[in-house]
């Protein structure tokens, strides 16, 4: 009797630990969402113009992983992630006034960190990204590296003061990050020889990327001219605000078509991605109002995704095409080089 009253006192005791329990756990998920959702807003900006264009790039342009693809492309969209945080954290930490301004959404301004805590932040997610490139191979650390010396150049040495240099800056920098991401989403890229792989042949679609953010990428510039001339930024539209509008319909378009000549699209892509740049480049020239120049850069991130997307049927049809075409003449090694380069993992 005494042993099952004893018994029948101690039985709540779970309960009451579950009581205590339960709060701590509720804090706790509530703490680490909120930590989550403030890392996740210093990136909010670059998820439609950046993110989903290179991830659409790299997947479209990187040699075909049978084995595991759905894994690669999370570990390329991932890597590309991380270091468009790092980037972030420099960024917004440079002029935490100028987004309090314009977006005062984003952590700082908004008082979800202090800027002391996300200079600390930015100055770990340095090593932190190289280690992770690292993990991936000696190429993709390179990317990294190359694009944090383009990061620093922008924010640290006044890189984006004036439009020209910025606008090589972004050619560069996405070029980075492009490379890196389709690294990543590769087959075995990292114990193939350095050298091999950043061999500049196979990556032709890169060139092609450059030259087309270095002549475009001032679409983004439209809508800050007030907000840039006050922090002493000379971009573009400032420098040539006649001429960088009427540039606009004319090189949008021309690019599209050496694109569509490049890849041999079908013709109703063909269609609307030169329409679409058209279309684009004469609302920048006609349509000159703050809010009119948001929506056309919305417009210009669809259009340069569609570039985007043309330059991986360039990748997978075009050269392999021509690999057809020349492999019964050429020696066997040469011809399973040549394949294994074009994307046939």
């Amino acid at each position: 009797m005494s042993h099952s009253t004893r018994f029948s006192r101690s039985y709540p005791l779970p309960s009451l630990t579950s009581a205590r329990l339960v709060p701590r756990v509720n804090a706790l998920s509530k703490s680490v969402g909120y930590h989550l959702e403030t890392i996740f807003l210093f990136t909010k900006s670059d998820i439609k113009t950046t993110l989903v264009p290179i991830t659409i790039f790299a997947l479209g342009t990187a040699p075909v992983c049978r084995s595991s693809p759905v894994e690669n492309t999370l570990k390329a969209v991932f890597w590309l992630w991380s270091v468009l945080l790092q980037f972030n954290l420099i960024n917004q930490t440079v002029l935490p006034e100028e987004d309090a301004e314009n977006k005062p959404w984003r952590p700082i301004p908004a008082g979800r960190i202090t800027l002391r805590n996300a200079i600390i932040l930015r100055w770990i997610s340095i090593p932190l990204c190289a280690m992770l490139s690292s993990y991936f191979g000696t190429a993709t650390l390179v990317s990294c590296i190359l694009f944090t010396f383009f990061a620093s150049l922008y924010n640290f040495c006044d890189g984006d003061k004036n439009g020209f240099v910025k606008n090589l800056i972004n050619g560069f920098g996405s070029c980075s990050l492009a490379l890196g991401t389709t690294l990543v989403a590769a087959c075995d890229t990292a114990s193939a020889p350095l050298s091999e792989t950043l061999h500049w042949k196979n990556f032709p679609e890169l060139t092609i990327f450059f030259f087309v953010i270095i002549t475009t990428i001032h679409a983004q510039d439209f809508q800050d001219v007030d907000g840039d001339r006050e922090v002493g930024r000379n971009t573009i539209p400032m420098i040539l605000p006649e001429i960088s509008r009427i540039s606009m319909p004319i090189v949008l378009p021309l690019w599209s078509v050496i694109i569509v000549a490049l890849c041999h699209p079908p013709s109703w892509l063909a269609a609307i991605f030169v329409g679409l740049s058209m279309v684009i480049g004469f609302r920048f020239l006609l349509m000159r109002r703050v809010q009119d120049d948001k929506f056309s850069y919305i417009l210009y991130n669809a259009w340069l995704s569609l570039t985007i997307v043309h330059m991986g049927l360039y990748k997978r049809q075009a050269p392999q095409t021509i690999s057809w075409a020349m492999e019964p003449a050429m020696p066997p090694f040469l011809s399973n080089n040549l394949t294994r380069q074009l994307g046939v993992c």
